[in-house]
């Protein structure tokens, strides 16, 4: 297929996939949360503008307690098979908090759920960017991000408008029950990166081809600013 200018319409299968995963979910997420706030002071005993932000803090708590050691056991662990359990798994249990949300009361469930989900996303964001670092294709690493960019954003402006028009209409329940479905579709979609996932070996050669390319961007660098 011929390619249009500025766009390339050959990328690779995994990429394809880690860019189609986020955009279902982030669109899922997108339905919930400009609306997650009155949510919360609406629906929920205790729920208080304060207690919204209290929520989000818990969100970014277990985000930061979890995001390292996670980060770290995937580095030492099995190729590429541990990111993508852990990937599957946490767009899974993130499907399962946004179900639970429907049969939240008081503001100690949303500050629960809030904290499953930091550790949800601790378990997906760090393996996605892992299985996407490692498989730019070289000279492409700009035009890959951007194509990740536009399509979350699209699918986050589309959903925001979608999410508050659903809330209105059909009330909050139907839009959580929305957005647990699209991610569990988003969940199923990563799985057909089983075929594609690099092995501990294939990194490690991939790991040493890139090193061995640094003297020659080193000398490219010093012929292009006039260094000796």
């Amino acid at each position: 297929m011929k390619d249009f200018p500025f766009v390339e319409l050959n990328i690779n299968k995994v990429i394809k996939i880690l860019v189609s995963s986020d955009v279902v979910l982030y669109f899922a997420l997108g339905l919930f949360s400009p609306i997650f706030a009155i949510y919360v002071i609406e629906r929920i005993e205790g729920g208080t503008i304060a207690a919204v932000g209290i929520a989000a803090t818990m969100y970014w708590v277990a985000r930061i307690l979890t995001t390292v050691p996670l980060s770290r056991f995937m580095d030492k662990t099995d190729g590429e098979k541990d990111e993508l359990y852990f990937m599957v798994v946490g767009t899974l249990i993130t499907g399962v908090i946004f179900i639970t949300y429907t049969f939240a009361t008081k503001i100690w469930h949303v500050y629960a759920l809030q904290f499953i989900f930091g550790i949800a996303n601790s378990m997906i964001v760090p393996a996605w960017r892992i299985v996407f670092t490692n498989h730019l294709d070289r000279g492409r690493t700009g035009y890959y991000w951007s194509i990740e960019d536009i399509g979350v954003g699209v699918s986050i402006a589309i959903s925001a408008f979608l999410g508050a028009i659903i809330a209105e209409k059909f009330g909050f329940n139907v839009v959580l029950y929305v957005v647990g479905g699209l991610s569990f579709v988003a969940a199923v979609v990563l799985t057909l990166l089983r075929k594609h996932t690099y092995t501990m070996g294939e990194i490690r050669r991939l790991a040493k081809e890139r090193r061995s390319l640094r003297p020659a961007l080193k000398g490219h660098s010093s012929k292009v600013h006039g260094s000796k």
